[in-house]
């Protein structure tokens, strides 16, 4: 699941995934982006009250945990959540992220 050279035991795998939710912007992001099929950055940069840098960070650590996938377009990425992965780790997870009402970032 998470992207590594090491074969990672199960515990450390959970807890990879769980580091990599435990930050209220990479919630909303993978919200955002299970809320399509795919997102292109520029959505995230237009949505999100952070930096290019920053999402570009916070991208990293998703896909490192093995939670969305990354294609590259040009000049433009595009962003999928792993469905799969969320469904083998967190069944249900990203159908009651995605009807929570409104951005996580808005408390």
């Amino acid at each position: 699941m998470v992207k590594s050279a090491v074969q990672l035991s199960p515990a450390e795998d959970y807890a990879a995934i769980f580091s990599a939710l435990s930050e209220p912007v990479r919630l909303e992001m993978v919200r955002m982006i299970a809320s399509t099929d795919e997102l292109a950055c520029t959505v995230l940069d237009d949505t999100l009250p952070i930096s290019k840098s920053t999402i570009s960070y916070h991208v990293k650590v998703l896909y490192h945990a093995g939670l969305i996938s990354v294609r590259k377009a040009g000049r433009y990425y595009f962003y999928r959540v792993k469905r799969d992965a969320f469904e083998q780790h967190l069944p249900g997870f990203l159908k009651r992220l995605r009807q929570s009402p409104g951005s996580i970032l808005a408390a």
